[in-house]
């Protein structure tokens, strides 16, 4: 059996919440339709309550927070919208929807698909995997992820995704090298499926196929890409001088005003996720240029020098910031980018209307709400002005940073309309309304003692 673009876990990273933080688009045009109630089965698949606007950024915005939203559009009749309104937190009821705990002693082999850049499901196909080899190690159980959005192997040629282009029709390959052999072979008898391995994965920038013997492959190392003052990305450790007063402070107001950058967010304000203007979440988005992001006050930009040689990563991305906040809570968005050479083009053969000098592709992005920066289960409020870190894992990337462009880094609070607002303070955000949003000043870290990173898995 082959799991396709498969479901995990909805708290944590798959469709409508990612790390407790509701993505509201999504949610929104998926349950007007699908979470109707249908006590009797139908003979046709109705149609969800029409709901007219082109520009989806300007719509969220005019009508609200996830409660008032519900009041407009959703009423008392979808269940799951008031199901998720109802656990807030990691508890019982998300943890008991969590497929990963159930991959004991599977019998039949199992090919699971993935897109990497599945906007609904990225998170759930290299999750199934691991929860599959860690559970049922026995178990003949392999991975293929290429360069597509959620069905793309089937709904695309996957030579390219928005402006980004592969170089091959990679949806090709697999049907023809991976799934049908996978099939013939297990369900037929026919042929060998030996040349299908442990893990065939497509390293974008690179654009070539690889073959790991495991996912994550063993020859990768953990290396420390620092966010430094002037928005300098380094992965030499900063070295700073700090008194034995400041090491043994965790109050924002015992550092000296050189070792942080600072932002404003504003909820009445958020940071789009794209630079487009358009009704229905894109599928495009997972490698859209952040230069519109790049520009804006409220979002931090950290780039390296021009790469001397080749980057390879291979796995899951952490994000580890040192932050203080000025009210109680705040969401954080991460976003690894591939920044490309200012005279950068592609063949003509690729057919990318688009200017690609100086392209910053968008490789991985995530979002954490802060407060379950402990615990998923146990919400903590931020203490204004004490300097908290806050870790989390963006989904496993694998993606060639070329010599002659650059690696940068993201970071803001607000990702909108794709992730709900937070309200910037420790109350429920589910049951809020727009009178609630309060503006933050957020501070990033980056001194000896609190250096604010990014971990990433380099292929060696």
């Amino acid at each position: 059996m082959s799991p396709q673009a498969p479901v995990t876990d909805w708290f944590i990273g798959d469709d409508f919440h990612h790390n407790g933080v509701p993505f509201i688009n999504d949610a929104f045009d998926f349950y007007r339709g699908f979470g109707v109630p249908r006590p009797k089965p139908l003979k046709d698949y109705p149609s969800p309550p029409a709901v007219s606007y082109q520009d989806n950024y300007q719509f969220f915005l005019a009508n609200g927070t996830y409660s008032e939203i519900k009041k407009k559009y959703m009423g008392d009749s979808i269940k799951f919208w008031n199901d998720v309104a109802a656990h807030p937190n990691y508890d019982e009821w998300w943890q008991a929807r969590n497929a990963r705990t159930g991959c004991y002693n599977v019998k039949p082999a199992i090919l699971v698909v993935g897109g990497l850049f599945d906007a609904e499901d990225c998170y759930g196909a290299w999750n199934l995997y691991k929860a599959i080899e860690a559970q049922s190690p026995n178990t003949n159980c392999r991975i293929v992820e290429g360069p597509w959005f959620h069905g793309g192997w089937k709904r695309s040629e996957g030579d390219h995704l928005g402006n980004v282009w592969f170089g091959e029709k990679t949806s090709d390959y697999y049907c023809e090298q991976i799934e049908l052999p996978f099939f013939e072979y297990y369900l037929k008898g026919k042929g060998n499926a030996d040349q299908i391995k442990e893990a065939t994965v497509f390293v974008t920038g690179e654009n070539k196929w690889h073959q790991f013997d495991q996912w994550p492959p063993k020859n990768i190392s953990s290396s420390n890409l620092y966010l430094k003052e002037d928005g300098i990305l380094s992965f030499i450790n900063p070295v700073r001088s700090i008194t034995q007063s400041v090491v043994t402070s965790q109050s924002a107001a015992d550092y000296d005003e050189d070792v942080y950058d600072v932002y404003i967010s504003d909820p009445m304000k958020p940071v789009p996720y794209t630079e487009d203007v358009h009704a229905e979440r894109t599928v495009a988005y997972m490698t859209d240029d952040q230069r519109f992001a790049s520009r804006r006050t409220d979002v931090l930009t950290y780039q390296t020098n021009v790469l001397t040689e080749n980057i390879t990563l291979t796995g899951p991305v952490m994000a580890d910031l040192f932050v203080s906040l000025s009210t109680t809570d705040a969401d954080f968005v991460v976003k690894l980018i591939d920044v490309f050479p200012d005279d950068f083009k592609y063949p003509d053969a690729a057919e990318i209307n688009y200017p690609m000098g100086g392209y910053q592709m968008l490789v991985r992005g995530e979002i954490m709400r802060g407060r379950f920066r402990n615990s998923f289960s146990v919400p903590e409020a931020f203490v204004p002005n004490q300097i908290s870190e806050v870790k989390f894992e963006l989904p496993d990337v694998a993606h060639t940073f070329k010599k002659g462009h650059r690696i940068m880094v993201q970071v803001q609070s607000t990702w909108y309309p794709l992730a709900d607002r937070n309200p910037q303070q420790f109350i429920d955000a589910y049951h809020c309304t727009t009178d609630d949003l309060l503006k933050c000043e957020i501070k990033v870290y980056h001194d000896a003692m609190h250096d604010s990173k990014i971990i990433l898995p380099v292929l060696k």
